[in-house]
């Protein structure tokens, strides 16, 4: 699988972690589908709410506004754009998935509700003037793979 981040929601990114400093915080990541297993980050929604030093909650009300707006705007057009994963910082840790991100990972895309084939966690930290990211897909089965995550020019 290819994942790409439009460059523009890296320097949104870049400012918003620079402004949190020690705080993670985190949202929801959107996008779209440019071929077969080929997708590009279009849309980083950053949650108003930061978390503590160690732990960032994911406020369900404003990710479910966040996800509408970005249908809305693309035209409810699933086949090519959609939701592709979460995000959230971790200033002060290793950019790896903890155990209760795996484990929220996991019970987001095995619920019966959860109409994707995958999921993406993305974990950033500022690294002076650099963002630093890494990335795990997770699918319906709930297995988790470490992904490679690309700048892409374009919107």
């Amino acid at each position: 699988m290819r994942m790409r981040l439009a460059n523009n929601q890296v320097a949104k990114l870049k400012s918003a972690l620079a402004q949190a400093g020690t705080k993670e915080i985190g949202g929801q990541l959107f996008g779209e589908q440019l071929a077969p297993s080929d997708f590009r980050v279009t849309e980083i929604a950053i949650q108003a709410r930061r978390g503590s030093f160690a732990r960032f909650l994911v406020d369900l009300v404003e990710a479910g506004r966040n996800a509408l707006r970005f249908f809305d705007r693309t035209e409810h057009r699933y086949k090519r754009f959609n939701y592709i994963g979460e995000w959230h910082s971790h200033p002060s840790f290793e950019l790896k998935p903890s155990p209760q991100d795996v484990e929220t990972m996991v019970k987001l895309v095995t619920d019966p509700a959860f109409k994707g084939s995958f999921a993406i966690l993305m974990i950033v930290r500022l690294d002076g003037d650099h963002v630093s990211m890494g990335a795990c897909l997770f699918d319906p089965q709930g297995t988790a793979r470490a992904i490679n995550l690309e700048s892409a020019s374009g919107s």
